[in-house]
């Protein structure tokens, strides 16, 4: 499964034309399009609601082997090309120094480059940085389900100290499409990834074994997987986590499993 993530719908717009993506009338919390073993999210503006989407479509595709992301949007910069597109190598969130290191480009065709994400609109730009308002809330959120391999961010500039088409969202769109062979190509190599990753996927052997534990509600299940599948991604041994459980009913497995998962994210594990 590979997922796209998209601010606006006019940055999304080519890879569900492209892709023939079909618009999911079963879900209202965002607009949602899938099929080809892909989906794709419209989250809104800013780098919490970008966090949000990936988290609610990560709970929505959790029974997946694998998740494949990337986040495609628009960026601005000092001296950049209006239409330049970058695959993104690290990316700093401007509020609290936080640094997240995307997979880099898959094929030497797309150049490297820093984004720093910001919570409020600016073009006060360095020379050294992308700016953008929402990478650093889809990092946040996509390495609780994925490992980093299979997290990329491309941003493509529409905005700098000569010109700003970041609000025509024609010109966006037309700005995603002149490369969407590019982006094709970053998918595909990224999917080829997923596959094999999905193929020596640790602890999903375990699944069914840890859901015949105790009686889980739908909403407990999908709090169930986001932990395993975090867990698993950061090299939890699934065998040593199956013989910790002192309790088997829903809740305290859960709450043993949000444990270990808060300990591991601030950096408390052995």
């Amino acid at each position: 499964m590979l997922i796209w993530v998209s601010a606006l719908h006019c940055e999304a717009k080519p890879i569900i034309d492209f892709y023939r993506l079909k618009k999911s009338h079963d879900d209202t919390a965002f607009d949602h399009y899938r099929g080809n073993g892909m989906a794709c999210i419209i989250s809104g503006t800013g780098k919490i609601a970008s966090s949000a989407a990936c988290a609610w479509i990560a709970a929505r595709y959790g029974d997946e082997a694998s998740i494949a992301w990337i986040n495609l949007g628009i960026a601005g910069a000092a001296q950049h090309d209006i239409g330049s597109i970058f695959s993104l190598h690290q990316v700093i969130d401007a509020d609290d120094g936080h640094r997240y290191y995307p997979a880099p480009a898959s094929a030497v065709e797309l150049d490297g480059s820093a984004c720093m994400t910001l919570s409020l609109p600016s073009d006060d730009y360095s020379e050294e940085y992308l700016f953008d308002m929402e990478a650093s809330g889809f990092m946040y959120a996509t390495l609780r389900f994925s490992s980093a391999e299979l997290v990329k961010s491309l941003k493509i500039v529409s905005d700098n100290q000569r010109e700003k088409i970041g609000r025509d969202r024609q010109r966006v769109s037309d700005l995603v499409h002149q490369h969407i062979d590019s982006i094709e190509r970053q998918a595909s190599s990224l999917m080829a990834l997923n596959d094999e990753v999905a193929a020596r996927s640790p602890g999903l052997e375990y699944w069914q074994q840890l859901t015949s534990m105790a009686h889980f509600s739908q909403t407990q299940q999908n709090r169930l997987r986001v932990l395993w599948r975090y867990l698993m991604n950061r090299d939890f041994d699934a065998v040593t986590l199956m013989q910790q459980f002192e309790e088997h009913s829903p809740r305290a497995i859960i709450k043993h499993l949000e444990q270990l998962s808060y300990r591991d994210s601030e950096g408390l594990r052995p």
